[in-house]
């Protein structure tokens, strides 16, 4: 099987793929529309704006958590003021919470295995004690920590 043709991104964006072109301007526009958005916004709101969207006159604001996107729909008259001023004529406003994905799980520590040398030196320890927890415990230690084979 040949190896693929690797391409460094900026050769992918400026290259002749009329798709890519496409997609290229598209983010290019959702970027400047978030842009304008977050410059409307109250100071402590703007971060939490993560993305907008206008279709059919219809803008949808993305937040990133509903703390935040309550008081912008409070302020939703005001903020289609705002946008008409900078030239952003919108029908109606929307607002959505998309929140952060949960952090993947922690991966699980690796079991801790003893050599063959540690294991025999367990188990000969614990023949020479009298018996007693401390004799149990090497015993069980030895033959839970076996190599996995």
């Amino acid at each position: 099987m040949a190896a693929p043709n690797l391409h460094t991104l900026n050769s992918l964006l400026t290259s002749n793929d009329t798709q890519i072109k496409r997609l290229t301007v598209e983010a290019q526009q959702l970027i400047r529309l978030r842009d304008t958005v977050r410059r409307q916004l109250p100071p402590a709101l703007s971060p939490h704006c993560i993305g907008a969207q206008l279709e059919a006159g219809i803008l949808v604001i993305y937040m990133d958590n509903a703390a935040t996107a309550t008081p912008v729909r409070y302020q939703q008259r005001e903020l289609l003021s705002k946008l008409a001023v900078d030239g952003l004529n919108c029908l109606s406003l929307k607002l959505q919470v998309l929140p952060e994905p949960p952090a993947p799980p922690e991966p699980k520590a690796p079991l801790h295995t003893l050599s063959n040398t540690v294991r025999q030196i367990l188990e000969t320890t614990a023949t020479q004690l009298a018996e007693g927890s401390l004799k149990n415990s090497l015993q069980r230690l030895a033959r839970n920590r076996n190599p996995r084979r």
